[in-house]
């Protein structure tokens, strides 16, 4: 096997369960990452927004304080907050002049939007980096009222967020590390367990690897086996027993070949060496020459039964269609064979409906030809042979019916097998090599048709059966 057909080849089931299960375990993980990831950063936000907002409200009360006594607000500002870390807040006036900022955090850098909120929510926090710290904020108007002045104020409250980022990158760093873990775990179980789960098909490889052509007997169990794979066993014990068939009948059809073919041999050599033990006159000679011309006959026709029955089953003739009155020519068949029909004071009766079909001629002919041979061939003398058709759900039936002894039934479906006869005592009889009724079958199977027989205590009948049109 070369490259080229190794990479036409389709992937191994194997494969391509480990990687559906690896894709999906990696969808599936990859996506419970995201959602734990969002549920911890919602989370830190609901947790910043809350702190802020302390921070805020404690501003806003000294920003109330301020203006209400009259002092400087930045006098009592720093004063805001206690037991907060990491948090910080900037105050500008109604001028936007900053009277309050703490320190270590350049707030003034805020780029976020003003909100005239009194609570703060996390969609009112915005990220932005300061130049030193990563830092979560948001700015929001205060309005102080006394009697009959009010002033504002710009409040921007901030959360320092590197601790936050520092405890998510690890956490990230440390789930991806398990979901990278937990899929190769995974892919790795699927693998094992995609390989243990085909030890069946490898012993149902192994048992069928057995299977030789002088052992067609063996059949699978199909309790055996996974319920996936009893159809599969079926279909192969059905095909084995096919198989069983064909040989055996091919094992007969050669011996029996070889039974036909040896007799006229057999014929041909024992005359020429009883003629040439001694010089014969030339009667002698001629009457030799002309009985090993029948064999010759003989050989020659059944080479063409043969020849044609393998054309018919490979599908190698097709038929010519054409309309065909089935009287006349039966009766044109029945005028042919009334000269052999005499010497066993045999009559053949006509009956049943004028039928025109669609077929081919000559195998029609052929056909019928086979099958009313074969019922004068064993048609007691004295009786009589009976041609009837009839019309049948749009198909004509052709029955040729003669008197004889029941055929029994195990013997009804091999009728139709090459070189075989259900009366052995005829087997060499001169009659033919027993392939009239095979090649019937064969060319009414081409026309679409086919044939069945029926036998009783009284008569045989065969059936052909064939389409009213195409």
């Amino acid at each position: 096997m070369n490259l080229k057909d190794l990479s036409k080849r389709p992937s191994s089931l194997a494969f391509r369960v480990t990687i559906l299960v690896g894709l999906t375990i990696f969808v599936c993980l990859t996506f419970i990452s995201l959602m734990v990831q969002q549920s911890i950063a919602q989370h830190f936000e609901e947790q910043d927004a809350d702190e802020l907002n302390e921070v805020f409200l404690a501003v806003k009360r000294k920003l109330n304080t301020a203006y209400n006594e009259g002092v400087a607000p930045s006098s009592i500002l720093f004063q805001a907050i206690s037991g907060h870390h990491g948090v910080y807040y900037l105050v500008k006036n109604k001028d936007n002049e900053v009277i309050f900022s703490s320190e270590s955090a350049v707030l003034e850098k805020y780029p976020g939007d003003t909100y005239e909120l009194e609570q703060i929510t996390p969609s009112m926090l915005s990220l932005f980096f300061d130049g030193e710290h990563m830092l979560r904020a948001t700015e929001i108007t205060v309005r102080i009222e006394d009697g009959n002045s009010q002033t504002h104020y710009q409040v921007i409250v901030a959360s320092n967020m590197e601790f936050h980022m520092n405890y998510m990158e690890d956490f990230e760093t440390t789930l991806w590390g398990i979901i990278v873990l937990s899929g190769a775990i995974t892919i790795l179980a699927a693998r094992f367990a995609v390989y243990r789960g085909h030890s069946p098909l490898r012993r149902l490889s192994r048992k069928i690897g057995s299977i030789t052509a002088d052992k067609l007997d063996i059949r699978l169990e199909p309790t055996e086996v996974p319920v996936e794979l009893a159809n599969l066993v079926e279909s192969f014990n059905a095909m084995i027993e096919r198989l069983e068939s064909g040989f055996e009948q091919l094992s007969h059809f050669s011996a029996d070949i070889a039974h036909e073919l040896r007799t006229p041999i057999t014929n041909l050599t024992t005359q020429t060496q009883v003629i040439l033990n001694q010089p014969r006159s030339t009667s002698e000679y001629t009457n030799i020459l002309y009985s090993n011309l029948e064999e010759y006959e003989r050989m020659s026709k059944m080479v063409s039964d043969m020849l044609l029955l393998a054309q018919t089953e490979h599908g190698l003739i097709k038929p010519n269609a054409e309309r065909i009155d089935c009287h006349k020519e039966i009766g044109e068949l029945i005028e042919y064979f009334e000269l052999l029909a005499e010497e066993k004071h045999i009559s053949i009766q006509l009956i049943g409906h004028k039928i025109t079909l669609m077929c081919d001629k000559s195998m029609f002919r052929q056909a019928l030809s086979n099958l009313l041979s074969n019922a004068i061939r064993y048609t007691p003398d004295n009786a009589e042979v009976t041609v009837s058709t009839q019309i049948q759900d749009n198909e004509a039936l052709i029955s040729i019916s003669n008197p004889g002894n029941k055929i029994p039934d195990i013997q009804l479906s091999r009728l139709f097998d090459r070189f075989y006869r259900a009366d052995p005592s005829r087997k060499r009889d001169g009659q033919g090599a027993g392939l009239g009724l095979t090649i019937a079958r064969s060319v009414l199977e081409v026309n679409r048709g086919r044939i069945r027989v029926e036998s009783s205590e009284q008569k045989t009948t065969f059936t052909a059966i064939l389409p009213l049109s195409r």
